[in-house]
């Protein structure tokens, strides 16, 4: 009897043992995810301290009506990598360009803006850069502005409400403005390629406006100018030592100055262009709106967060996304 009530209490002995040892994993387990939930929160909150420091380094712009790609906020490693902060870091990065990581802001004003390009343009960006054939690109531009324009009314080589009820699933044509790049591919003739090779250079925020002074190579040539119309005006942008982002870069003060400063790198047919655009109101020379890629990581324990933000000069967030 004394045996078989040893073997009894040792059985509930073991078995309270493993109830409490499951228990104390349990807790572990528990306060192990707590502290990196909260440490997750903490990156997040260096991620949106970011976004403010952002904005005090364009806040300090002194001439925020005239922007080029040798100012702070386009390009400084000092402030903008490495960047401490409640006990952890950040980073901002405007864009790995042949390997290279460039750290600071990148201004949408540098894309075409897809709400308001003209057709030519559009063509041209479908063209140069999609990939596209001539007339396919034609038809292409006219769909993208019937998508965009407010009126049913379909232009000739466009495409309205009949052809995309037509598809085997059926949505309406916008009339009205793009919110998202990612919108296009709902576009009738934008294959997911062609949107891969244009979605670098196109944008649905800022002025509604290309900055000459930043526009990059490609968007140069969606603009219409030639390779040596291109080459011109980033010579000129270049300065005397023909290398980008340094102090001697030149810039445009006005697009009253496209001609007077531009004729001696650019073709005349180059020139002429420009001037038409500037009379359509679609060129300037400074930006509004910016993009940033954001890393921020916790020191101990370490975590990490990526986001992707577009701001304003006053900071104000136009788009945020968690990555």
């Amino acid at each position: 009897m004394r045996g078989s009530v040893l073997i009894y209490v040792v059985w509930i002995v073991l078995l309270l043992s493993m109830f409490a040892a499951g228990v104390a994993s349990r807790a572990l387990f528990v306060l192990d995810l707590s502290k990196r939930l909260s440490e997750q929160l903490r990156a997040a909150y260096i991620s949106r301290g970011a976004v403010e420091y952002a904005a005090v380094v364009l806040s300090k712009d002194a001439a925020p009506s005239v922007d080029a790609l040798n100012e702070r906020w386009a390009d400084d490693e000092f402030s903008f990598h490495d960047h401490p902060l409640a006990g952890g870091s950040f980073s901002i990065i405007a864009d790995r360009e042949g390997g290279m990581v460039r750290y600071g802001l990148s201004d949408e004003e540098r894309r075409i803006p897809l709400n308001s390009a003209p057709a030519e343009v559009l063509e041209q960006l479908l063209e140069a850069i999609g990939g596209m054939r001539v007339e396919d690109a034609k038809d292409a531009a006219a769909a993208i502005e019937d998508w965009r324009d407010p009126n049913t009314d379909q232009r000739p080589r466009g495409a309205k409400g009949f052809y995309y009820h037509s598809l085997s699933q059926a949505y309406d044509c916008k009339d009205g403005p793009f919110e998202n790049v990612e919108e296009l591919l709902l576009v009738r003739g934008i294959t997911p390629e062609v949107y891969r090779r244009v979605e670098p250079y196109i944008t649905v925020f800022g002025s509604g406006r290309v900055n000459v002074n930043t526009a990059s190579l490609p968007v140069l040539r969606a603009l219409g100018l030639s390779d040596v119309g291109v080459d011109g005006v980033r010579y000129f942008r270049a300065g005397n030592d023909n290398t980008d982002r340094t102090s001697d870069d030149r810039r445009l003060v006005s697009v009253g100055e496209i001609e007077s400063e531009l004729k001696a790198y650019v073709p005349v047919e180059d020139i002429a262009r420009l001037k038409r655009l500037v009379q359509e109101q679609f060129l300037t020379t400074g930006s509004t709106v910016f993009r940033m890629a954001i890393e921020a990581q916790t020191a101990a324990p370490m975590s990490h967060m990526q986001a992707f933000c577009v701001i304003d000069r006053k900071g104000n967030i136009k788009q945020w996304i968690l990555r």
